[in-house]
């Protein structure tokens, strides 16, 4: 059985594959809709931001997997009685761990999503 913590746990795990090794902080900023995901990444390094035009590229193993993923978490969220549209922003430390933030207030183009 698919719940929110098996879910947000893939994620997780996902976003730690596609983070570069000097990365200290990755975040992943997620919009969520019916049959629709949008994601973007942001890199951190000790000194600053790094360059994270190129991950998707590098992620393209697991874009799949990232998409059915925070598809069956809105799936579980929902019925919990969530509304069907929302924002995750997923925070990942490099000493391994992490914060999950949602937003159901979300203009209609959210400007970190592509």
């Amino acid at each position: 059985m698919v719940d929110a913590t098996s879910c947000m746990d893939t994620i997780v795990g996902i976003v730690r594959k596609v983070t570069p090794p000097d990365a200290v902080r990755s975040v992943l900023l997620a919009e969520v809709d019916d049959h629709y995901t949008g994601t973007r990444m942001e890199f951190h390094s000790a000194t600053g931001p790094l360059d994270s035009s190129g991950w998707v590229a590098f992620a393209d193993p697991w874009t799949e997997e990232l998409s059915d993923t925070l598809l069956a978490l809105r799936a579980v969220m929902m019925a919990e009685g969530s509304p069907s549209r929302f924002g995750l922003i997923f925070t990942v430390q490099g000493d391994g761990g992490f914060d999950v933030s949602v937003t159901y207030e979300m203009p209609p183009d959210l400007p970190w999503i592509h």
